[in-house]
């Protein structure tokens, strides 16, 4: 087939890691060079790019490749956004232990992202501020969280016995995690929560988006 003659000239070295890199964003969506290096720096070369998008895009998908803060993307092709009957990008359904721990993880990441090349935290930190927003999670269930998080490479750690000082990587890949209506849903459920309120109107979400508006704004979409 004419779209697939690309391949033919790959070396078998190259055409396996053609292959790595497909099945990578097909299963977890993201490619991290600090976790995946040996195949980001295959995608650093705009003609190994190219090859990758050409035969995404039969399947209706594409790849977004972010050079600066070095990770890579599977997105939509745009050219078949609209085509009808066509599935739209898989989204996982995060259970609600999973999204509270996202939002942890998305202000921990934003405190101390650009202070340093990468941004680390330590499994203490998170439980530390879901005390401070009155999450209640077993370590069981926050553990499990963060195995999720990592099979998506939104983030790393190499310790399988977690402990407060176990460091845990946060990319720039958590910005992607959740869109912005998820996220507007959530932060009324966890305020509501939060204030024991009774009705709608006793709701104070002002309270709720205090911690959370200033800097999501420009990472939500």
């Amino acid at each position: 087939m004419a779209y697939y003659d690309f391949l033919e000239k790959l070396r078998d070295e190259e055409l396996m890691k053609f292959k790595r890199c497909v099945r990578k964003l097909l299963d977890s969506t993201f490619i991290v060079a600090d976790k995946d290096p040996l195949l980001f720096d295959y995608l650093s070369y705009s003609s190994n790019r190219v090859d990758i998008s050409s035969y995404l895009k039969i399947m209706g998908y594409d790849i977004v490749v972010d050079d600066e803060f070095k990770y890579a993307m599977l997105t939509q092709s745009e050219s078949d956004t609209e085509t009808v009957g066509l599935k739209k990008m898989s989204h996982v359904s995060f259970s609600n232990n999973e999204v509270l721990t996202l939002l942890v993880l998305w202000m921990l990441f934003l405190e101390r992202f650009g202070k340093a090349e990468e941004t680390y935290i330590e499994f203490g930190d998170i439980v530390d501020m879901q005390k401070q927003y009155a999450i209640n999670m077993s370590p069981n269930e926050l553990k499990n969280a963060l195995k999720t998080f990592k099979r998506f490479s939104l983030i790393n750690y190499h310790e399988t016995d977690m402990k407060a000082d176990t460091v845990v990587t946060l990319y720039p890949t958590l910005q992607f995690a959740m869109n912005k209506e998820q996220f507007l849903r959530v932060v009324k459920e966890m305020t509501a929560d939060l204030n024991e309120a009774k009705s709608e109107e006793d709701i104070d979400y002002e309270e709720g988006f205090e911690w959370v508006r200033s800097s999501l704004n420009k990472y939500i979409y």
